[in-house]
Order: structure tokens, then sequence, then C-alpha cells
């Protein structure tokens, strides 16, 4: 279970990924969203996807991750994750997406 949630960072995208299931997400945009670094976040995405947990997809010159909802073990992964990170409640990560932001004051 250590090596599946070793990282905070892990932890906070696979909790994100697993709340948006349907979504796919280029790194930037996911590290501003799980408020996480984004070469630290590559990193992670880049194991993930050699692990067959994720899956990505280039459009022009952007890479697009997401969960790959054939990995033969995914219903139960997100049981694990889900439970394990807050007792199957929404994390702060995963709420973030939703949230909407807050507009810049410009005098």
């Amino acid at each position: 279970m250590s090596v599946l949630l070793g990282s905070k960072v892990r932890k906070n995208l696979l909790a994100f990924s697993f709340n948006h299931p349907d979504e796919s997400f280029y790194v930037r945009e996911l590290s501003g969203l799980i408020r996480q670094d984004p070469g630290n976040l590559s990193r992670e995405l880049r194991k993930l996807e050699e692990e067959g947990i994720y899956s990505s997809t280039t459009r022009g010159n952007v890479k697009f991750y997401s969960l790959n909802k054939a990995y033969p073990v995914f219903n139960e992964l997100k049981k694990i994750v889900l439970n394990s990170v807050d007792g199957g409640k929404k994390t702060k990560a995963a709420a973030t997406i939703n949230k909407p932001k807050k507009p810049k004051n410009r005098r």
C-alpha cells in the first residue's frame, strides 16, 4: 500500500483522478488543480502510465492523461484510494475543480 500511496503527489493525484474518472488533463492544468509541482507530477504520471493505471493521448504538442478504466483492478484500486485518503469523502484536491476562482480586484 505504501508503494501505491507513497508520496503526497501520488496520493493527491490518484484521489483527484478517481473523483473525476471520465476526464483527462494535461500536466500544467492538473498541477494547478491539485496544487502540486508540475515536474514532480509529470514524473508520477509517467510512472503510473508505465504501470498501466493511467493512459495518455497527445493532441498537438500537449499530452493528456486519464485513468485507464481497462486496468485489471480499476474498481478495487478506486475503493482503496478513496477510502485510504479520506474515508471515501471528496478530498480538498478533488473539490478544487468545482470551486470557482475568485476574480482579482484590479484598480
